[in-house]
């Protein structure tokens, strides 16, 4: 799932990336590779915190892999990203 995930990322990176590089002259592929990463955190995060002896729930259940494979919780990142990223001087549009 992991290898999916960098394999894709990366091919839309490229596509993405030269487009975006024809127009504007900036080259913002490793946002895209990051950004496709996002989904999976749950298998570290997880991790990390039961180690520090944290138990996480959503919705009343153990966080799993897949937990934030959603519209919303990528809605939410994408939002989160752009108010992160603007003070850099990487606009959302």
């Amino acid at each position: 799932m992991l290898a999916e995930h960098i394999i894709y990322s990366t091919a839309i990176a490229i596509l993405v990336g030269m487009l975006f590089y024809r127009f504007t002259g900036r080259d913002s592929s490793w946002i895209i590779i990051l950004c496709a990463w996002v989904p999976d955190i749950d298998l570290i995060a997880n991790r990390v915190l039961t180690s520090m002896g944290f138990t996480l729930l959503f919705e009343g259940h153990r966080i799993t892999h897949g937990v934030f494979h959603n519209i919303a919780a990528l809605l939410l990142f994408g939002i989160l990203v752009a108010f992160l990223l603007h003070p850099f001087g990487i606009r959302f549009f």
